[in-house]
């Protein structure tokens, strides 16, 4: 088992950490909410209206700041 304590998220990923955000899936689905946690890999959890929805990286076409 490799414990690699020394793990950082990519900057230009972490920037987007308490972000209200637009999130586009590859199915065409679209939804709002505020990045709780992000990865390398973009698996996302995402507070939204209704509670929290983690998404896998693999499904996420695209991740836009709302303003």
């Amino acid at each position: 088992m490799n414990n690699n304590n020394n793990f950082q998220v990519n900057k230009q990923f972490a920037d987007f950490n308490g972000k209200n955000v637009l999130i586009g899936l590859k199915n065409w689905e679209e939804f709002e909410g505020k990045i709780i946690a992000i990865d390398n890999f973009l698996n996302t959890v995402v507070e939204v209206e209704n509670g929290v929805k983690v998404v896998k990286g693999g499904k996420i076409a695209f991740i836009s700041i709302k303003e």
